[in-house]
């Protein structure tokens, strides 16, 4: 107060005012720092109020919060004690938009310069009123500033964490587009008109304009086609859950909406809300958990998790906590060590042992287990896996020499890795380096890990990107990974404090947790990453490297595979078979054998078309050329087995003779595609002077051979089961039609 009045004596006579703890102070909770505040309020005038609440710090429009320090003082200890803090400080901080607002005299923030073009903008493509849907264009403008300036940044939008923050803020404004008449994606369309207000100061926008549209637009997209569906499936749910008197949408119903529609919780809730309902949020958990521990159960393992779990707690029972985990030894592939601590599974051949060293790579990163042997002259153990039990590395697998039981511990082992299968483990590591830093230099820098499998038969790399890879781009891929490789680049490790890695430029992995000091795996001048993985020590040791796979596995999620050493060895090797194989068939040297074979194609089409045209002509000809013509009385009944066929030539048929002017049901049988369909019509003389309706008639008669279908008066279709005797269905409809005559 008195420094206040020191420093700006302007402020004296009122301007200045002491308030209580109530008011004036800050804190993040029940325990933390804490500490006074000052804060600055600026009075907008009589304009916006002059009532008993129309006061500082009082609910009210006319005095407005524009700045805040919070002296930092105080440390709020758990049971309620408060200790000076060793350093004090000052936080300060100021709103740009409350005080823009502030200085441009106008009535909100959303009406300060650095909003109203893309307030006009909005308004400008959904042709909404901004006077009449204010909400709905402050949402919108608000949240596509942050979308823009977070993608930008390098985030990227999926389920988890950030990225389902920013689905969620996508998802809200794309629903308030809605709400002004949009049906199809237009947020994206906003992010040059953000660029132009403010890229100037934020150069990055600039740059990365097209990825953020782009990944926008694709977010829109899915949502959209999401929200049609799930806004008519909610309408209908909210429609049973009033007309039963409840008020509560029950847990698995939300659920449902979300795991089978992807309709997200938090907009149900809203659109729950709107409707006067609430959501079951313990039903919609316990839903989800239980789907959760189906997933882990389905999770296929080399020997039964309830084994796995029975080890471990027979581990604990056996004093592990009085040994010190053992280091990993990564140098060498078989090492002379002690069994320090072992147990048996409910079946006698299956043990877990730590090691006091182990040369074993436990899971970890990504990358998967080794797989080995331990052994001495008395018992040999096959290691299946390992698992970080508690930061011990615990080796599980078989006996399948000697017994457990015949030895005490600590006795002597040799533990021996799988040296080969390790090698292409470390191969497909080393290229999962490669091939992320080559997906940034092809793609851009916004690609970013979301997971990785790392095993011996091939990569898989999940990465941030908004649309699928073309050939070409996969092409570029491949093609700087082998430069890297044929190069024979040294493969750098070094262990430094994880802060000056991280200033070096080395890349985090996705779920990789780290300590305060890190190894750095690098090739020079290409790639640089945190990582406790097992690598190669030179590029050239990887050998081919071919991606096999690239797809989608979310929004703005694609999964990358690829292969490495042997594996791509023996890829090319079929390749080549397969080349010479091509060859032989179409009588042609191998480089002509691909254009020889798009021949092949082309002539196949043109002949399938060819004869297609002449079942058309054929079935279309007449009434006497094709088909069993039966009399009821002045009505006749024409029916065909087609056999196999299609569709088109059943429909060519079936109209053709639906045409006449005679009184005439005409019906048809035939294999498509490996289904049994049907097809039937009536003519206008039959329905009109006959009265038939071979909807209804081939809705019944489709049931009795177990399958389903209808139409209307003149034309009905379906299918139905397997190996149903032609003649038997078209003497059943020759009955029906008799008995509605």
């Amino acid at each position: 107060f008195e420094l206040w009045e020191k420093i700006a004596p302007e402020l004296k006579g009122g301007r200045v005012r002491r308030f209580g703890k109530k008011d004036n102070y800050w804190s993040m909770g029940d325990i933390g720092p804490c500490g006074p505040c000052s804060e600055i309020h600026y009075d907008r005038g009589t304009k916006y109020g002059t009532g008993p609440n129309d006061v500082v710090n009082g609910e009210t429009d006319r005095f407005v919060e524009v700045w805040n320090l919070v002296f930092m003082q105080f440390d709020q200890q758990p049971g309620g004690n408060i200790v000076p803090l060793p350093r004090p400080s000052v936080d300060t901080g100021a709103g740009l938009e409350r005080i823009a607002c502030v200085m441009q005299n106008v009535d909100s923030n959303y009406e300060i310069d650095l909003f109203q073009s893309i307030i006009k903008s909005i308004s400008d493509l959904t042709h909404a009123s901004y006077k009449e849907h204010r909400s709905s264009h402050h949402v919108i403008a608000d949240h596509i500033r942050a979308l823009t300036f977070a993608l930008a940044d390098g985030a990227g939008i999926s389920n988890e964490g950030r990225g389902y923050v920013l689905r969620r803020i996508l998802r809200r404004a794309a629903r308030h587009g809605r709400l002004l008449g949009m049906h199809e994606p237009f947020i994206y369309k906003l992010v040059p008109v953000l660029v132009t207000e403010m890229g100037g100061a934020y150069p990055e926008l600039k740059i990365k304009q097209d990825h953020v549209m782009r990944a926008i637009r694709a977010e829109e997209e899915g949502f959209l086609r999401t929200l049609e569906t799930g806004l008519d499936l909610f309408e209908k749910v909210a429609k049973k859950v009033k007309a039963s008197g409840s008020k509560v949408i029950d847990g698995d119903t939300v659920f449902k909406l979300y795991d089978t529609y992807g309709f997200p919780y938090d907009l149900t809730e809203i659109l729950a809300v709107e409707h006067g309902l609430a959501l079951d949020k313990a039903g919609f958990d316990g839903a989800m958990a239980r789907q959760q521990e189906q997933s882990r159960e389905a999770t296929t393992f080399s020997m039964p998790l309830q084994i796995i779990q029975g080890l471990t707690d027979s581990l604990d029972r056996n004093n592990l906590s009085e040994i010190e985990p053992m280091p990993f030894d990564r140098d060498t592939l078989k090492l002379e060590t002690k069994v320090v601590r072992s147990s048996f599974a409910p079946f006698p051949d299956s043990v877990a042992l730590v090691l006091e060293r182990t040369p074993f790579y436990v899971e970890s990163g990504g990358q998967v287990s080794d797989r080995g042997s331990i052994y001495n002259s008395k018992l040999r153990l096959e290691v299946d896996k390992l698992v970080d039990y508690k930061g011990y590395s615990v080796h599980i697998g078989r006996v399948t020499r000697g017994s457990l039981s015949d030895l005490q511990t600590p006795f002597d082992v040799v533990a021996e890795v799988d040296a080969d299968r390790r090698w292409d483990i470390m191969r497909n590591h080393t290229a999962t380096h490669l091939a992320h830093a080559a997906l940034r230099k092809v793609l851009g820098e916004h690609v970013h890990q979301s997971g990785s499998y790392v095993g011996p038969d091939r990569l898989r790399f999940d990465f941030s990107h908004h649309q699928p890879m073309t050939p070409e781009e996969i092409g570029e891929v491949e093609r700087l990974v082998n430069e890297q490789v044929l190069k024979g680049i040294d493969v750098n490790t070094v262990e430094m404090p994880v802060d000056e890695a991280k200033k070096s430029g080395a890349m985090a992995l996705f779920g990789e947790k780290y300590g305060d000091t890190v190894r750095v795996v690098s090739v020079p001048g290409f790639s640089k990453e945190l990582c406790g993985g097992t690598h190669v020590q030179n590029t050239s040791q990887i050998g081919p490297f071919f991606v096999t796979l690239e797809t989608g596995i979310a929004s703005g999620v694609r999964r990358m595979e690829a292969i490495t050493g042997r594996e791509a060895i023996a890829y090319m090797l079929e390749a080549k078979e397969f080349r010479r194989v091509a060859s032989s068939l179409v009588n042609r040297p191998e480089a002509e054998a691909l254009k020889a074979i798009e021949q092949l194609r082309e002539d196949h089409q043109a002949l399938q078309k060819e004869i297609k045209k002449v079942k058309a002509e054929m079935f279309s000809g007449g009434s006497k050329t094709v088909g069993n013509e039966i009399r009821i009385g002045s009505l006749t009944l024409l029916t065909h087995d087609f056999g196999d066929t299609d569709k088109d030539t059943m429909a060519a048929w079936i109209d053709a003779q639906k045409a006449k002017n005679e009184p005439l049901v005409v019906a048809g049988l035939g294999q498509v595609d490996g289904k049994v369909s049907y097809m039937a019509a009536a003519s206008n003389a039959a329905v009109q002077a006959h009265k038939v309706d071979i909807g209804g008639i081939s809705r019944d008669l489709l049931s009795r051979f177990g399958g389903k279908g209808g139409g209307k008066a003149s034309f009905a279709q379906g299918g139905v089961a397997v190996g149903t005797n032609a003649d038997e269905l078209f003497n059943t409809l020759k009955k029906l039609l008799e008995s509605k005559s």
